[in-house]
């Protein structure tokens, strides 16, 4: 499914002005996964994380852009929001720290990071944070569409480094939860509870051999921490 035209050209003006103003962004949301997993789901957001040195010159990119933009202190993020056409276009930043509502739980990216190309064409990169951080990021909620997008993860990025995977969760505190999250995600593929939201998100039912595939590598992770 490919993003729709007024986000893509958002996005890339985004990405020029970001390279301008000196400011290193890192897609965390849909768009991340959309640009590691061969599975694309709709999605109308900008979710970004930025150092905090970098807040100073993005709020004057995005007054720049014409977003109307409000600073969320009680974690120091940043939401934008403009309309475009028919669409308003919302950029979600993290700022430093990653804080989930969901869990309570924060987290902070690695240093690592992937260019990837955001639309179907390939003619739109943009950096993401890690696979392995992107896995974290989705496990912390884990509400139906970020257990697609995990399970999209799982299935198309065969070469997350699960010994990584564990040294992030043990870095910033998440191990506890993250082994319970991905507990409850192999009882949902066991179940079918996933499918649902599945087909909602990303269309077609999932294969059976898929399911086993995903539960084969969520098995995997639990042992490596074990």
């Amino acid at each position: 499914m490919e993003i729709a035209s007024e986000l893509k050209q958002t996005l890339a003006q985004f990405l020029e002005l970001c390279r301008e103003f000196g400011i290193h962004p890192r897609l965390i949301g849909g768009l991340a996964v959309r640009g590691l997993a061969r599975r694309k789901r709709f999605t109308h957001d900008i979710d970004l994380a930025i150092s905090r040195h970098d807040k100073p010159n993005l709020i004057a990119l995005l007054k720049q852009m014409g977003f109307e933009y409000q600073d969320q202190t009680q974690f120091e993020g940043i939401k934008a929001s403009k309309r475009i056409g028919e669409m308003a276009v919302e950029i979600h930043v993290s700022v430093e720290r990653l804080w989930d509502m969901t869990s309570n739980q924060t987290y902070t990216l690695s240093p690592e990071s992937v260019e990837v190309p955001i639309d179907e064409a390939g003619n739109l990169l943009a950096p993401t944070a890690s696979a392995e951080d992107l896995l974290i990021l989705k496990l912390m909620p884990l509400r139906d569409r970020d257990m697609s997008d995990v399970i999209a993860l799982l299935l198309d990025v065969p070469d997350i480094d699960a010994r990584v995977f564990w040294t992030n969760c043990e870095r910033t505190g998440n191990t506890r939860h993250i082994a319970a999250q991905l507990a409850k995600l192999k009882n949902a593929l066991k179940s079918g509870e996933f499918r649902h939201a599945w087909a909602d998100y990303y269309g077609d039912p999932l294969p059976m051999r898929d399911i086993l595939t995903v539960v084969e590598r969520v098995r995997s992770l639990q042992k490596t921490k074990r």
